[in-house]
């Protein structure tokens, strides 16, 4: 009790998103040997039986679990679907400001012909 009192606030919760971390290890442990009998048992169709998940992703979707910890989490995490629209954002804010130089003449189109030379 008294390692508790004597931590921070932030040493406190990156000790809580280590725990989670661990727990979704022994999570997907747990799912990997519930698909291994799951594919033996788990089919759909009588005449022609098929597996029910096709894909463990689709049984077990670790990623979207550790992307759910790490955003309660981390103050500076993204994510890959985070960082892809923000990338996509500054992309067009970017281009919009090309077009605006474009227009008033500021952006010579051949300038990098006459530095070759």
């Amino acid at each position: 009790m008294r390692e508790i009192d004597r931590m921070t606030w932030s040493e406190y919760h990156l000790r809580l998103e280590a725990y989670q971390l661990r727990q979704l290890e022994r999570q997907t442990d747990l799912a990997t040997q519930a698909w291994m009998n799951q594919t033996v048992q788990a089919t759909t169709g009588k005449k022609n039986p098929k597996p029910k998940y096709r894909k463990f992703k689709k049984f077990f979707d670790r990623e979207a679990y550790e992307h759910q910890i790490r955003q309660r989490f981390g103050d500076d995490y993204l994510g890959a679907t985070s960082s892809r629209r923000q990338a996509s954002q500054i992309f067009m804010q970017r281009f919009k400001e090309f077009k605006r130089l474009q227009k008033l003449g500021r952006i010579d189109m051949t300038a990098w012909r006459r530095e070759a030379d």
